[in-house]
């Protein structure tokens, strides 16, 4: 495999393009304005495609649960309350190894921002 990239359907791109460009800081690599795809600035392989949800039905995202490893974690959890991000899960140490938190994006979908500690 070269690379896997999440597919996520959305009610509202405009507010998908502000979470993922502001918040997570990936560059728009496509907007067809019906699909959206970010990539990773120090990843290119790093992708997640947001498409428009047609059928304006009710979204269930249970399903679907992103983890983004990242440096600084810290950093992260203050950034994503400077901008009011719903935090859904505080910043823990877990016991594997691990220190993580988790948002909500716009979609509804649970990502999981984490580190490994030393």
């Amino acid at each position: 495999m070269r690379r896997i990239v999440l597919n996520i359907y959305s009610n509202d791109l405009e507010k998908s393009k502000n979470f993922y460009i502001d918040f997570l800081g990936m560059d728009l690599a496509m907007d067809m304005g019906w699909i959206l795809t970010f990539v990773s600035k120090e990843n290119e392989t790093a992708q997640i495609s947001i498409f428009q949800n047609e059928k304006n039905k009710p979204l269930d995202n249970s399903a679907i649960f992103l983890s983004i490893e990242v440096s600084n974690i810290d950093n992260w959890y203050k950034h994503a309350e400077e901008q009011k991000i719903e935090i859904v899960y505080p910043i823990t140490n877990e016991n594997w190894g691990v220190r993580r938190f988790f948002v909500k994006d716009p979609n509804g979908v649970t990502i999981n921002l984490l580190t490994h500690l030393e």
